[in-house]
């Protein structure tokens, strides 16, 4: 029988019972009288989750609540459960601490869904006009490399509880075939369907043929590369370890948000995600690290925190596979916005992108 963890927190019944000022002063521990809701205007969920500010008269607060009946990546992924709740309430994510911090308050039942009160640090966000520096990118991969590290063959994460995306629930979050068959096309209130119906439109001519049919196969059967997947250790995924989830505390800290997308799966799956966001913005000296210096620096810190080596073959399988899937989860996107960016420039960019991913990713058939 897998091994379970039990709940380290207690969900509080409705938002409503979370934000009461008696409530709310005991969970900050500062006397709270006032407390007053207001939508984000400027942050929307690309899910389609909703966000608020929370307004008291000792300070501000941040909401995030969430449904699978208008998140796209819950639909999509099945979570039934709310997994990046569930991560918060059996403390995995406190596990990560000091180096990887998540600053939830609290969580509470939300009807049908689930509600997070976190500390408002937007101050410290990394966002599109805000991206990290090329000093930034050592702490962040080390980061990564400790989280992989911190629940390297866990079965903690295979309890059911939890609800993690295994490897095919990661797929169906960008999945051609899942977006097709959403049951309303407007009753998510996010784009990421559309762009993934019409990106791979545009990948069967923007691509090689013969490498698009392979491509396209494995979305319609992605049983050879599940297989290939499982061959080797699993850990923790992040699911989403980009800009917009991050910051960074005065201490050197990082804090990882939005953990909807977590599985229990391949590292090299996280990292590729990772060094995929970065193909997105433009950085001084970017030239500094290059892919190949960024998987080699993770390797030494995973190593590291291991203690132990990889042997060469094993590591450029699971770098290629990690490249495969990252393809398949993304590709399309970049596909979509090399006809529909803003600019001429993002949209020659994005082109480069769809094109250098599936380059990098035709090396893992070989391993399938």
């Amino acid at each position: 029988m897998p091994e379970q963890v039990e709940a380290r927190y207690t969900l509080f019944n409705s938002v409503a019972e979370m934000l009461s000022p008696e409530v709310l002063s005991s969970l900050i521990s500062t006397p709270v009288s006032c407390v007053e809701r207001r939508p984000m205007a400027d942050h929307n969920g690309l899910a389609g989750g909703r966000f608020s500010y929370v307004d008291t008269d000792n300070g501000r607060y941040v909401l995030k609540r969430m449904s699978i009946d208008s998140d796209w990546l819950m639909y999509a992924t099945d979570d039934q459960q709310g997994r990046s709740v569930r991560l918060w309430q059996y403390g995995l994510l406190d596990r990560l601490q000091p180096f990887l911090d998540h600053k939830i308050i609290a969580c509470a039942r939300d009807g049908g869904g689930w509600a997070i009160l976190m500390h408002d640090l937007s101050g410290g966000l990394y966002s599109w006009e805000q991206p990290w520096t090329v000093d930034h990118l050592p702490l962040i991969i080390d980061t990564l490399a400790r989280l992989h590290a911190t629940f390297w063959n866990d079965p903690i994460l295979n309890d059911q509880r939890i609800g993690l995306c295994d490897s095919a629930r990661i797929l169906d979050g960008t999945s051609l075939p899942v977006a097709r068959k959403r049951p309303v096309p407007n009753e998510f209130n996010s784009p990421i369907a559309k762009w993934v119906e019409e990106g791979w439109e545009i990948m069967a001519a923007l691509l090689d043929r013969d490498i698009f049919k392979e491509l396209q196969k494995l979305t319609e059967d992605p049983r050879p590369l599940l297989a290939a997947l499982d061959r080797y250790p699993f850990t923790l995924i992040h699911g989403d370890f980009r800009n917009a989830n991050l910051a960074i505390l005065s201490s050197g800290c990082l804090v990882a948000f939005d953990w909807q997308f977590s599985a229990r799966s391949l590292m090299s799956i996280g990292l590729a995600w990772f060094a995929g966001d970065l193909d997105l913005f433009s950085y001084e000296d970017s030239e500094a690290m290059s892919r190949a210096q960024i998987d080699a620096f993770y390797r030494q810190r995973l190593e590291t925190y291991l203690q132990q080596r990889f042997d060469d073959q094993d590591w450029e399988a699971m770098i290629d596979l990690g490249n495969l899937v990252e393809a398949l989860r993304r590709a399309c996107i970049s596909a979509f916005f090399s006809r529909h960016g803003d600019n001429p420039e993002w949209r020659k960019s994005a082109r480069a992108t769809a094109v250098n991913k599936v380059q990098q990713a035709h090396k893992a058939l070989r391993w399938l």
